[in-house]
């Protein structure tokens, strides 16, 4: 599996900083939903549940262990920021990085940002 990696350690001397606010640690279980249309006329739907790991306003961290495509859009149940309750949005995959964990295929780590939220 192909994935795009960060140049250099986050934090290293010399990292350009992307993020636009600050991240907030903030781990939790985010269910989402990832529609794809592998044949004319046809859709799936994958579901599962991703950890968060860091959010700011922008975007979240995610753990995931599998890894989706650069700009894979999808919707999740996102963390908020000032509350315990989680909001729907939609996200947009920025990078991936995989981490390996003993034996078993890699877990990765997700960076997306929020394209829009729905509100209920």
């Amino acid at each position: 599996m192909a994935s795009r990696t960060l140049q250099g350690p986050v934090g290293a001397h010399g990292h350009q900083e992307r993020r636009g606010s600050v991240r907030v640690p903030l781990i939790r279980h985010c269910p989402y939903e990832i529609s794809k249309f592998p044949v004319e006329g046809s859709v799936e739907l994958r579901k599962g549940l991703t950890l968060s790991l860091n959010i700011s306003t922008g975007g979240m961290l995610l753990l995931m262990p599998w890894v989706p495509k650069e700009k894979q859009v999808f919707d999740v149940q996102a963390p908020s920021l000032t509350s315990e309750e989680t909001r729907s949005g939609v996200v947009e995959v920025c990078w991936t990085r995989e981490v390996p964990v003993g034996t078993d295929p890699g877990t990765n780590l997700v960076g997306v940002k929020f394209l829009f939220e729905v509100h209920a």
